[in-house]
């Protein structure tokens, strides 16, 4: 058998070349502490968005309540009022009519008392009409 010289490549890689690889700074470890507060602070945010339209919404209805009992509250006071300023206006009514009834009464009285006799002499003046059954 025949040996042949092969020639061999002019460029070998050898195991002790250097290779330049681009490798990215190694990121410093995160800090626990602030990842934990920050999803304790949007843990906290989301609750108090349900929570204020959790709350808007039943505002609304306790103080459309609130105001309907007020208004209900004012109403009966306003009639007692004024059923007592209309009992006063007819009780004032009523004595001021009464005053003025005993005085004309009064005053009748008197004057069919005190008619005087006529000039003719006559009886018939005093005498009182009675009723015809």
């Amino acid at each position: 058998m025949a040996t042949t010289a092969r020639a061999y490549p002019r460029f070998l890689p050898t195991l002790t070349e250097v290779v330049q690889v681009t490798v990215p700074p190694p990121e410093p470890p995160e800090d626990l502490a602030a990842l934990e507060a920050g999803r304790r602070e949007a843990f906290a945010e989301r609750m108090r968005v349900q929570l204020r339209a959790a709350l808007d919404g039943r505002m609304q209805d306790v103080v459309a309540y609130a105001m309907l009992e007020q208004v209900d509250a004012m109403g009966e006071r306003l009639r007692r009022q004024m059923d007592d300023m209309v009992r006063e206006s007819l009780d004032t009514i009523t004595d001021r009519l009464r005053g003025e009834l005993d005085v004309m009464v009064r005053e009748a009285v008197q004057a069919v008392l005190s008619d005087e006799v006529p000039a003719n002499g006559s009886d018939a003046a005093r005498t009182p009409i009675e009723p015809s059954s």
